[in-house]
């Protein structure tokens, strides 16, 4: 229960907000390697309690993954070390939406990794698993888009 109550023992850095109505996310929080476990927990959560099937949920749960991740590894920190980031995430009649906001107003690169490489799949794994896609350079930073369908209900008789 100490954990509850007393917070002088947690990060004093960690920066977040979240607001969750009829079918939409909206988070803006510090990513750090060590959240990004938590915040997969979070969307898994959202679309589970939305009736998400699973195939729907465990693309949009990869893509959100590795936006974020993309954030973590190129976006520069700010003054105080954080790197701040906003996730939109909405149900819609047909699937669901993402939105990724960063602080860096560079667009991705499309790249043609070598083999072996560990890096450098990002965008071919967006297009993979979404059905569209699209970036959006802003006076703040940048926006990563993302739809992807949920399948067509189908008729049992």
């Amino acid at each position: 229960m100490d954990l509850l109550v007393d917070i002088r023992e947690r990060d004093a850095s960690v920066r977040a907000t979240s607001r969750s109505v009829d079918g939409q996310l909206d988070m803006s929080f510090n990513v750090r390697a060590e959240d990004l476990a938590t915040v997969r927990d979070i969307v898994a959560s959202h679309l589970c309690w939305w009736r998400v099937d699973n195939g729907t949920a465990f693309r949009i749960l990869t893509v959100v993954n590795e936006l974020l991740t993309n954030v973590l590894q190129h976006t520069p920190a700010d003054a105080d070390g954080c790197r701040m980031a906003s996730l939109l995430l909405q149900k819609v009649p047909d699937g669901v939406t993402a939105i990724v906001r960063d602080q860096d107003r560079c667009p991705p690169v499309y790249s043609s990794p070598a083999l072996l490489a560990e890096e450098g799949r990002g965008l071919m794994l967006l297009s993979a698993l979404a059905d569209d896609t699209s970036v959006s350079v802003t006076p703040e930073g940048k926006d990563v888009w993302i739809f992807i369908a949920t399948p067509e209900p189908t008729e049992h008789l």
